[in-house]
C-alpha cells in the first residue's frame, strides 16, 4: 500500500531523512519546506501559520514532523505553532479526506520521570519546557478529534547523520577528552536513531494496528555510561575514570551558568543527563514495529558524518 503523503518539516534534520525513506518505499511525497530544498516529488514553500487546505488536495496521508524547536523563549508562539498549528492541520486533513495522520511528538511532552524505570505512553505527563507543553497539548487535542486514524509517535533524543544539536554537543564533549560522566552513569536514557524513527513513521502509515500514542526508541535501552562508552569508542577516546559526584556537578553547572551565556553544562542539562527515564516501547512492538538499526550502528554512522561535515575533531 502506497500513499500520497504531505510532509511538514521536510527541510529539517528528521524531515530530510523521512522524505528519502518514504520515497524509497514507493510513496509520493508533497513536502512543505521553509528554506532548504529536498528531493521530493513535489515541494511547497510556506509555514504552518499559513492556510493549509490547498496543500492537502489529493493527499491521503499526512506526516506532521514540523515544529518550533527548543530553546523556545516565546511560549505563546510555541502554543500557536506546535499546538494550534497541529490541530488546524489535522482538521483540514480530515476535511480533505486524508486517511491517516502521523504526528511526530517528543519525549518532552511526557517529561522526565526520575527513578521510574520504563515509562509507558499513558504515564502522567510532566513537561517542563514550553516545547514539551505545546507538544502535549497537541497530543491531547488530536486524541479528542477522533475523525481520522491518528498515530502519535514519541521519540527521545534523535540522532543520526545531519543532526547538529544535542547529540552533537554530547559527542563533542566526549571527543574533547575531558568529559566527566556526572554521577555513576547507571541511569537509563533512551535515544533513537533517525533511521528507526523514519522506519516507524513508514510503518505507522500502513499498519492499522498503529493507533494512539506510541513510543519509538533504540532497543535495548542502555545505562547512560554505556551510551557514552559507545560514543567514546566511535571517536577514539576513553571516558576519564575520575569521579564527578552530582553535588559537585551541580555546583560546576551553576558556576558556568553565571559565567557564560551558553554554558557547556547547565543545571537543566545535568538533570536530563542524570535522569533515570527510559521509554517503554512494548506497545509499539506489540503493534508490529521493531527498530531496524542498533545503537552501535547508529552511533558509528553519526560520528562518521560529523567527521565528514567537519563538525568533529577527533584523534
Amino acid at each position: 500500500m502506497t500513499f500520497r503523503v504531505f510532509v511538514t518539516g521536510a527541510s529539517g534534520f528528521v524531515g530530510q531523512h523521512l522524505v528519502r525513506a518514504l520515497s524509497s518505499e514507493g510513496h509520493s511525497v508533497r513536502a512543505l519546506v521553509h528554506h532548504s530544498p529536498v528531493q521530493a516529488e513535489e515541494t511547497v514553500r510556506g509555514s504552518l501559520e499559513q492556510p493549509l487546505a490547498d496543500w492537502l488536495a489529493g493527499c491521503d496521508a499526512v506526516v506532521h514532523a514540523g515544529a518550533l524547536l527548543d530553546p523556545i523563549h516565546d511560549e505563546a508562539r510555541a502554543e500557536r505553532v506546535n499546538h494550534r498549528g497541529t490541530v488546524e492541520l489535522a482538521k483540514v486533513a480530515s476535511k480533505a479526506g486524508v486517511k491517516v495522520f502521523v504526528f511526530v511528538s517528543s519525549q518532552a511532552a511526557l517529561g522526565f520521570h526520575p527513578g521510574a524505570g520504563l515509562v509507558a505512553p499513558d504515564a502522567p505527563a510532566r513537561p517542563t519546557t514550553a516545547y514539551g507543553r505545546s507538544k502535549l497539548e497537541a497530543e491531547r487535542a488530536l486524541r479528542d478529534l477522533g475523525a481520522l486514524r491518528t498515530v502519535v509517535l514519541r521519540p527521545p533524543t534523535v540522532y543520526g547523520p545531519g543532526e547538529r544539536r544535542n547529540f552533537l554537543a554530547l559527542t563533542r564533549a566526549i571527543a574533547s577528552g575531558v568529559f566527566l560522566l556526572p554521577g555513576r552513569g547507571d541511569n537509563r536514557l533512551s535515544f533513537c536513531a533517525v533511521e528507526n524513527l523514519c522506519a516507524a513513521i513508514c510503518w505507522a502509515l500502513r499498519a492499522d494496528s498503529a493507533q494512539g500514542i506510541l513510543h519509538v526508541a533504540d532497543e535495548p535501552v542502555r545505562p547512560f555510561r554505556e551510551t557514552c562508552n559507545l560514543i567514546a569508542e566511535a571517536v577514539g577516546r576513553r571516558l576519564l575514570p575520575i569521579p564527578f559526584p552530582l553535588p559537585l556537578a551541580r555546583s560546576v553547572a551553576l558556576g558556568l551558568e553565571l559565567a557564560l551565556k551558553n554554558p557547556p553544562l547547565s543545571r537543566a542539562r545535568l538533570t536530563t543527563l542524570t535522569a533515570d527515564c527510559a521509554l517503554d516501547t512494548s506497545a509499539t512492538q506489540s503493534a508490529g514495529f521493531s527498530p531496524r538499526v542498533t545503537m552501535e550502528q547508529g552511533v558509528r554512522r553519526t560520528v562518521s558524518w560529523y567527521r565528514e561535515a567537519g563538525l568533529l575533531r577527533t584523534p
